[in-house]
């Protein structure tokens, strides 16, 4: 059985949810047959929760993603495993462009007011330079994820793969119709 796992674009944080017939166990066991068959290009681990895969460390950049796998029994049957996945940045990476997206919206927000009040009041305002700043930074920080997109590309495709290999060793369901 050779399917591909249902992701629709690979452009932002591609997710998918699949169901198995497999144990728990069974599954972790498979990803970490996974993991050591691959060892060379990715590191991780797998738990009773979730599994995380990674580049190793002496591959790894900044941008590179991370698979992060979620496997969870289904309440409606019992026999099977809902096996959730998601592929991304690394939390630091997210939290660092949350954190100049916010900066630049802070930066407009206060100082912009400030600007404009100022202006309203005395006819000029130095202030109003920190609109154009909040922009470019807005604007940087959007350039730089993009660059970031391209440079992970080849990785994310790589865990994609990765996942079509593990997935289809594991004969997984689309949706729960599929199922009966």
């Amino acid at each position: 059985m050779s399917q591909k796992v249902p992701i629709k674009s690979l452009l932002s944080r591609p997710r998918f949810k699949v169901f198995t017939q497999l144990s728990k166990q069974e599954f972790i066991d498979l990803i970490k047959k996974h993991l050591e068959k691959n060892s060379v290009e990715y590191g991780g681990y797998a738990n009773n929760e979730i599994a995380m895969v990674r580049v190793r460390k002496d591959k790894d950049k900044y941008w590179h993603p991370q698979l992060q796998i979620r496997i969870e029994e289904d309440e409606d049957h019992l026999d099977y495993l809902v096996v959730r996945g998601i592929i991304g940045p690394k939390p630091n990476v997210w939290t660092f462009f949350a954190f100049l997206y916010g900066l630049s919206g802070a930066v407009f927000i206060t100082l912009g007011s400030y600007a404009l009040s100022e202006y309203i009041v005395q006819g000029t305002s130095v202030w109003v330079w920190a609109i154009p700043v909040a922009l470019l930074i807005a604007l940087g920080t959007y350039a730089a994820s993009l660059y970031g997109h391209y440079i992970a590309k080849f990785q994310l495709g790589r865990l994609f793969h990765f996942v079509n290999d593990l997935l289809n060793d594991a004969e997984f369901y689309e949706s729960k119709d599929e199922l009966n």
